[in-house]
């Protein structure tokens, strides 16, 4: 008998934009199919894609690190270029995102993979229809999630206002990952430090990480995620998703 949906996908999403969202999900990716896990890959909607550098799409990305090779169309249902929200973009170009394909399709995902990992776009308010957010998105598909957040200042703000969001709607959360985008020193050092400390104690989640810097994202990507994949933060997180039969 296959298991239940909502226990073979995990959604990741961000206090924000640009705060790492892909590279935790192609961390994990990486992680468990060393494993030797069948895991499969979603990221619903991505905006931004240059048509002469499409292979550095997160969405493109992500295709490169799967053991399986999918279809681009199976890790994304909508890829736009404009560098502008979901809605925004749906509405420049008249090709309007539906949400029930999008639930469709992460159920045909689910049940062809051990897990299914499926990325959001910007934070959870983020808008896909006039009438649904991201939010509502994750609502509607009914799994657990977790939540990327940076560590720069504003980071405990945003952190807090998306775990309260998450815990009023019921939605579970399994976890807060702290990334570091970029290397920082002198007082910068001192507030990431402040804010790491700050958030571990006022998150009503498990909070792993911080997820260092590493320089070989900028020259090779796929190269610095395998690197990060042994990380023990990413290690010990595999190991607490294990434990709670994901």
């Amino acid at each position: 008998m296959n298991a239940p949906f909502f226990s073979r996908a995990l959604f990741i999403t961000g206090t924000d934009t640009g705060v790492g969202k892909t590279l935790l999900t192609g961390t994990l990716l990486v992680a468990l199919q060393q494993q030797g896990r069948k895991i499969g890959i979603f990221k619903p909607v991505e905006t931004g894609i240059h048509p002469l550098r499409e292979a550095q799409s997160d969405s493109a990305r992500l295709r490169r690190l799967c053991s399986s090779n999918p279809s681009p169309d199976s890790i994304c249902l909508y890829r736009y270029e404009p560098p502008l929200s979901p809605l925004a973009c749906s509405r420049l170009l008249a090709k309007p995102i539906d949400c029930m394909k999008i639930l469709r399709h992460s159920q045909v995902l689910a049940q062809q993979h051990e897990l299914t990992l499926i990325e959001g776009a910007g934070g959870l308010l983020t808008p896909l229809t006039f009438t649904h957010t991201m939010l509502d998105l994750l609502v509607t598909l009914q799994i657990p999630c977790m939540i990327v957040s940076r560590t720069d200042l504003g980071a405990i703000n945003h952190a807090l206002l998306t775990l309260r969001t998450l815990k009023q709607t019921g939605i579970s959360t399994h976890a807060l990952v702290l990334n570091e985008p970029s290397s920082a020193n002198g007082a910068a050092s001192l507030q990431r430090a402040s804010t790491i400390e700050l958030i571990r104690e006022l998150a009503s989640v498990p909070v792993y990480g911080p997820i260092g810097f590493e320089s070989t994202l900028a020259s090779n990507w796929e190269t610095g995620v395998h690197q990060l994949a042994g990380h023990q933060e990413i290690q010990r997180l595999i190991r607490s998703l294990t434990r709670k039969g994901l």
